[in-house]
C-alpha cells in the first residue's frame, strides 16, 4: 500500500496468534548477521502489519546488539517486557537481561546470567550478575551464509566498557541491506514465518 508492505489477516486468524516478533538481518557483504528478534510492529488503521523498514534496532550504548524478545506481561495499563543480549562480560559468556516497564520505558539491563551453552541444564543457575563500573561488554551475533545456513557466533562491534548511563535505544544499523521478517506464534505454540522482505 504505497511505500509501505502491509499483511493482512482474516479476524479468525490474528485471534489465534499468542506471539508477533520481528526478525532482522543484516548483510555485512559476506553473510547475513542475525540480529535477533523483538516485539515491535505497527498497524495501519484497518487492522494490517505494516512491515518495518526504517532499518533501526536496539542498541546498547549506540551499539546494535543483538536482542531476542522473551517475555510480555501486561496487567492493565501496567507492562513488563523482558528480553535478553548474547554477550561476553569480562570474557565470560553471558546474557545480558533487559527490562522495558512503566517506570523504565525505554529499558535498563537487570544484570546478565552465565550463558553455559551445550552444558545448559534444567538447574542452571539464574541468578543476576550485576554490572560493575568498568565492566567489559563484548556483544555477540549469530551469523548466516546467504544460503541460510548457520556458521557461527561472531564478535559484533568493539567492546564496550560499563558506565553509569547504560543507554538502550534504536538505531541506524549502517550501510547495507537488511532482510526482514516476522515470527507468528499461535496459541499452540506452532510458529509460522512472513516472506522476507529486503530493504
Amino acid at each position: 500500500e504505497g511505500s509501505q508492505y502491509v499483511l493482512g489477516l482474516p479476524e479468525s486468524q490474528w485471534g489465534m496468534v499468542h506471539d508477533l516478533e520481528l526478525n532482522m538481518f543484516f548483510d555485512d557483504g559476506e553473510g547475513f548477521i542475525d540480529l535477533g528478534l523483538d516485539n515491535v510492529y505497527d498497524w495501519t488503521e484497518d487492522g494490517k502489519l505494516i512491515a518495518a523498514n526504517d532499518r533501526t534496532w536496539l542498541a546498547i550504548n549506540g551499539h546494535p546488539v543483538a536482542y531476542y524478545h522473551e517475555t510480555t506481561d501486561e496487567s492493565g495499563d501496567d507492562y513488563t517486557i523482558t528480553g535478553r543480549v548474547p554477550a561476553f562480560l569480562n570474557g565470560t559468556r553471558v546474557n545480558l537481561r533487559l527490562v522495558f516497564d512503566n517506570d523504565h520505558p525505554y529499558g535498563y539491563i537487570a544484570g546478565a546470567q552465565t550463558d553455559y551453552q551445550e552444558k545448559a541444564t534444567l538447574t542452571q543457575a539464574k541468578t543476576l550478575t550485576q554490572l560493575e563500573l568498568g565492566d567489559e561488554l563484548q556483544f555477540i551475533c549469530d551469523y548466516y551464509s546467504y544460503d541460510g545456513d548457520y556458521l557461527d557466533s561472531y564478535l559484533l562491534g568493539d567492546p564496550v566498557k560499563v558506565d553509569r548511563n547504560m543507554e538502550i535505544s534504536n538505531v541506524d544499523v549502517g550501510n547495507g541491506s537488511v532482510k526482514v521478517t516476522y515470527r507468528f506464534t499461535d496459541i499452540y505454540n506452532q510458529e509460522y514465518w512472513t516472506p522476507s522482505l529486503t530493504f
